[in-house]
This record gives structure tokens, C-alpha cells and sequence, in this order.
């Protein structure tokens, strides 16, 4: 089963997607909380041929 890419329950405003001049997709997710104990951001980062690498592009190139 491939893996989950369902990001509907995080506001499009705490996801940043860059892709990086050697192809890879890197994907930041703003921790939310008050910020006394807020977590630090997720970063993923992605490379042709991973899973979600496909998913991903697609959303960078739909938030231009």
C-alpha cells in the first residue's frame, strides 16, 4: 500500500514546498502551538524515484 500523501487536515499557510537546483523537493510544515511549546518544523525532502516525489511536484507547480 502506498504511503499516505493526505495532507487535507494542515492549512495550505503552514506548508512550504521549494524545489532545489539539484531536482529534490524539500517540504516544510510549520509546527503550530503556542510558542512556549511548540515543536520544532517538519522538513521532508524528496528526490525523483521517492514515493511522494510525484505528489509533491505536483503541488509546488499548482502553487505557482
Amino acid at each position: 500500500m502506498p504511503p499516505s500523501t493526505d495532507t487535507s487536515g494542515i492549512p495550505d499557510d503552514r506548508i512550504s514546498v521549494q524545489k532545489r537546483s539539484d531536482g529534490s523537493i524539500v517540504v516544510r510544515i510549520q509546527s503550530a502551538g503556542d510558542e512556549h511549546n511548540r515543536l520544532p518544523d517538519a522538513v521532508f525532502s524528496f528526490r525523483c524515484g521517492d514515493p511522494q516525489y510525484d505528489y509533491w511536484l505536483r503541488r509546488l507547480k499548482n502553487q505557482a
